[in-house]
């Protein structure tokens, strides 16, 4: 509808600098784009658009029948969400914040806007690193998510408590667990903030929440609705390493996939080796930044994207670990690991440029887990109401097994005694939406119908599938809203806004 009207009005408003005052229209472009009589009665009554509402099929055809025809059209800015798409398109407005300073790129505290004080930025990445999840890692791109913290302190937390959102009028969209230090803290900071939204004017949408969040929001206290449609995948390193070592046909066609593609990146000579953050010299993140400038262009040929975080690697490199694809005397691709909640880790990155040999990805990953394996760490997956506990060690002289029972700390950190380390790849799209608290019946078929529509046009579950390659455990995620307030397909809407790329 939106191209024809524009078709037309291009038509219908002649460029003639001598007569600039005269204007013809054609008739049957203007019946055309006006509206209906049907279709203004219909305007006459207040609509409420909710997911799953006999409105909703009207309210789509209302929005399609509103049209304007603008005598001198003026061009769209692009909102900020999509800032970052538009310099794909344009490689010297592309600046990506380096390990050290050079007269073409800036230092690495570049990536900050000046909204939090350089100060609070450093103590808000020292807290994710500490108390923080995979979620939390994407408030440090700040120029995108915004910072709350209450005003009055939570007694329950040691420190003022930090959540970190999105804003998309008039959506508030705050992202993981608040970082607290203790989950006795939780209830009062959701609540907090719950205010503070409410204050505001602002719906609050509370998404990649754990089982902890989740059991608080949908609580007796708060009653928000809450479901699951989105899961966080985490590997035990030893697991990968011993599948790229498993002979045969051991462990299905992903398996197979797998080792497939192991081997053609080391036929290819790629070489791979963890590189120390102060030890990258200027020609070699020179490299690494136009690695990840093709790595975006060829993305954002495939379609749309959509991601809570941007790709910067030097972010936060203070808690960050690198390792380095190479051929031919080229970097080819990298994988950035950091560090989360004490002592567990995030693949924050991981990609093989477009130049890269078949494999590089999976080369990559098996690399930095075999690395892993080999620091003597122990690894174990938490799922909802209990937890399994399993070693996954292996030092260089060489491999154990035993058991550990984790315990908390005063802290709030699951300790052992022999130390611990958990790998997550972060959070991606499930399969299938399930309702979880105080969401049931028709709102469950609409939100489910309104999911799979989503996923289907987006692809969100491709990410998962490459992941299940290196046998990812799921682990369940909630997204959570005020029942009352509901979460529409305007909501819907302005959180695919807020996510594109």
């Amino acid at each position: 509808m939106s191209a024809a009207v524009a078709t037309a009005t291009a038509a219908t408003v002649p460029q003639q600098r001598s007569r600039p005052h005269r204007i013809t229209f054609s008739l049957k472009a203007i019946k055309s784009a006006l509206p209906s009589p049907k279709a203004l009665r219909r305007r006459s009554q207040p609509i409420i658009p909710q997911v799953g509402s006999d409105n909703e099929k009207r309210t789509t055809v209302l929005k399609e029948d509103i049209t304007v025809i603008p005598v001198n059209p003026v061009p769209i800015t692009p909102p900020a969400q999509e800032e970052e798409v538009a310099t794909l398109n344009d490689d010297a407005s592309f600046h990506l914040p380096s390990p050290t300073r050079t007269p073409q790129i800036g230092a690495a505290t570049t990536a900050f806007t000046a909204m939090v004080p350089s100060s609070d930025k450093a103590a808000i990445a020292g807290l994710i690193a500490e108390y923080g999840s995979s979620s939390s890692t994407s408030w440090l791109e700040f120029s995108r998510y915004k910072i709350w913290r209450p005003t009055v302190p939570i007694k329950e937390s040691s420190f003022v408590p930090v959540q970190g959102y999105l804003r998309a009028e008039p959506y508030v969209f705050a992202w993981g667990n608040p970082l607290v230090s203790d989950k006795a803290a939780l209830q009062a900071t959701a609540q907090a903030f719950w205010d503070w939204a409410k204050g505001e004017g602002l719906k609050a949408v509370w998404c990649c929440v754990d089982d902890d969040m989740e059991a608080v929001l949908g609580g007796a206290k708060l009653g928000w609705s809450t479901l699951s449609c989105i899961v966080e995948d985490t590997l035990d390193p030893k697991t990968v390493v011993d599948l790229a070592n498993a002979s045969g046909n051991a462990g299905g066609s992903e398996v197979k996939d797998f080792k497939k593609n192991l081997r053609r990146a080391e036929r290819s000579g790629v070489t791979v080796q963890e590189v120390k953050y102060d030890a990258f010299t200027d020609e070699k993140k020179k490299e690494v930044e136009d690695g990840i400038l093709a790595w975006k262009k060829a993305k954002a040929k495939t379609g749309l994207q959509l991601a809570s975080t941007s790709f910067m690697p030097w972010l936060d490199a203070q808690h960050r670990r690198y390792w380095i694809a190479e051929s031919e005397g080229h970097v080819v691709g990298i994988l950035v690991l950091t560090q989360i909640h004490h002592n567990q880790w995030q693949i924050k990155n991981a990609a093989s440029f477009p130049d890269a040999p078949r494999g590089t990805s999976e080369w990559l990953i098996f690399q930095a887990m075999d690395a892993l394996n080999g620091e003597d760490c122990l690894v174990w997956e938490q799922a909802r109401g209990r937890s399994d506990e399993h070693v996954s060690s292996r030092s260089p002289s060489g491999s154990r097994d035993s058991s550990v029972t984790p315990t908390a700390s005063a802290d709030g950190h699951s300790e052992s005694t022999t130390g611990r380390a958990v790998v997550t790849f972060g959070i991606t799209a499930s399969e299938t939406l399930s309702p979880s608290q105080n969401l049931n019946g028709w709102r469950v078929s609409a939100l489910s119908a309104t999911y799979n529509k989503v996923v289907g046009s987006t692809g969100l579950t491709r990410r998962g599938d490459f992941r299940s390659k290196f046998h990812t455990v799921h682990q369940r995620m909630y997204v959570c809203y005020p029942a009352k307030q509901g979460f529409g397909l305007d909501g819907v809407s302005k959180l695919i806004k807020a996510l594109r790329q």
